[in-house]
């Protein structure tokens, strides 16, 4: 460790850190069933998608099935005919309107292979591809279901984001032999949301996301020390931290640049979750970087990774400090029910609508981006599936009878980690169910954490420059 770095530990007074902790706004946590937790005896590879596409387009098409038969009922009628329901897309016939629930598959020039990238062994290889789509409009659209696949085409589709695996209601009528003029959408009918405590006790959450620890890495080294000395009230005075308790890590603390770093790694992050858990109790989830499970669900991260310092907290009696949850997450605060992912699904989302992504390395305006990034957070509530391209170009356990990644209920606040920038914004969906969606930056590379007030559900951006 640097030096200097090194000072900042020596110096550190754990008494007064231990003092500022009982002086902190004490958070009500609660622990919800876990949908996304694989014990070991329930891991089976052996199994093929073909069933999580099958309940998937089975529980989500019940769904879609009500707000469609709501939305277009048997007096709907487009040119003076009345539109009728196809239960198979193979019973579109032509000129005759009609709507029919499916599943979106998408046929893209640059979308990757699963069974390609098994047959070549490069999976886990890092991916290179910024967008699947093709600029000159080669890509096709298509809605199926268990009798076959029909193609989608008009300027509806071509104005409107569409993404492998949603389940959709779609209206229109039959132009030319297999191929759908689609004239409207339709989503899921709504779903619940537990509702806001009335009298929320005040407190505060601490997001942050892509630490990349790495020791090589004097800047990234340094920052995340600051980091350290904030959230423990070092470097400010503690009544500006105190609010906060609860601290949230969104995935990929780790980041080294060869794997005989990883030992250095966990070290010098091991540390500074231990400093932290003097003050703060921690929920610590996986993330791409991470050494965890390359396919979502990934699992907690495992005890005997971290050093002597970390591993007390892992007992039964310290196990409300430190929390190592899984990627996606749900998370409950004061009655304020939280969804999280490390950030991978809507990675990989975006390759399906963004057909020039800018490189966050190269382009600092991430506005652009960022609105889009938003917006397909929003998507995955109204799709009501917050993986829904897994696995198609996402790798994803192979549930036989479940697909934890489709909602059943709606969180309060859906946050997503390691992304190019900071963005939030309040979305309504269907029954006026209001969710709050925040993007959580790239710790490494802005320096930034997130704030979440429970009470308010306002966010705040906290900068760590050096």
């Amino acid at each position: 460790m640097d030096p200097i770095l090194q000072l900042f530990n020596e110096t550190r007074n754990d008494a007064e850190s231990v003092e500022r902790s009982l002086q902190r706004d004490k958070l009500k946590t609660e622990s919800p069933s876990n949908p996304f937790l694989l014990t070991l005896e329930e891991r089976n590879y052996d199994e093929q998608y073909f069933h999580l596409y099958q309940h998937r387009l089975q529980v989500l098409g019940e769904r879609v099935t009500r707000s469609c038969e709501k939305k277009w009922d048997s007096n709907f009628e487009l040119n003076h005919r009345r539109v009728v329901k196809k239960n198979k897309v193979l019973d579109i016939q032509s000129n005759e309107p009609c709507w029919c629930v499916g599943t979106i598959y998408c046929e893209m020039k640059y979308k990757p292979n699963v069974l390609e990238e098994v047959v070549n062994d490069v999976y886990g290889a890092p991916d290179l591809v910024r967008s699947y789509a093709d600029a000159e409009g080669s890509d096709e659209i298509m809605l199926e279901d268990e009798s076959g696949r029909v193609l989608l085409v008009g300027d509806f589709v071509k104005n409107k984001p569409f993404v492998s695996g949603t389940v959709v209601g779609i209206l229109g009528m039959e132009a030319d032999a297999g191929a759908f003029q689609v004239l409207d959408i339709c989503y899921p009918a709504a779903l619940p949301q537990e509702c806001l405590p009335k009298s929320s006790s005040p407190g505060k959450v601490a997001f942050v996301s892509g630490l990349n620890s790495d020791p090589s890495n004097a800047n990234n080294a340094l920052r995340i020390q600051l980091l350290q000395e904030y959230l423990t009230g070092n470097l400010v005075d503690a009544s500006a931290i105190s609010k906060i308790g609860r601290l949230v890590i969104c995935g990929n603390s780790l980041r080294p640049s060869e794997p005989s770093q990883l030992s250095g790694c966990l070290a010098e992050f091991g540390t500074f979750m231990g400093n932290i858990l003097q003050s703060i109790p921690i929920d610590l989830m996986p993330g791409p970087h991470d050494p965890s499970d390359q396919c979502l669900p990934q699992q907690p991260l495992h005890k005997a990774l971290f050093a002597d310092a970390v591993r007390p907290f892992f007992n039964n009696k310290d196990c409300e400090l430190l929390s190592p949850t899984t990627n996606p997450a749900w998370l409950k605060f004061n009655g304020i029910e939280l969804l999280g992912t490390s950030g991978q699904n809507i990675d990989d989302i975006c390759k399906y609508v963004i057909a020039n992504c800018p490189d966050p390395k190269l382009d600092p305006d991430q506005n652009e981006d960022m609105v889009t990034r938003l917006n397909m957070m929003e998507g995955c509530l109204k799709w009501q599936n917050i993986a829904p391209t897994a696995p198609d170009t996402l790798w994803c356990y192979p549930y036989k009878s479940d697909d934890p990644f489709i909602l059943s209920k709606l969180p309060h606040v859906y946050f997503v980690g390691n992304q190019p920038a900071f963005a939030s914004k309040s979305v309504t969906l269907e029954g006026d169910t209001e969710v709050k969606v925040v993007a959580v930056p790239d710790f490494s590379s802005t320096g930034q954490i997130v704030i979440l007030d429970l009470q308010t559900l306002k966010t705040d951006v906290v900068t760590i420059q050096i």
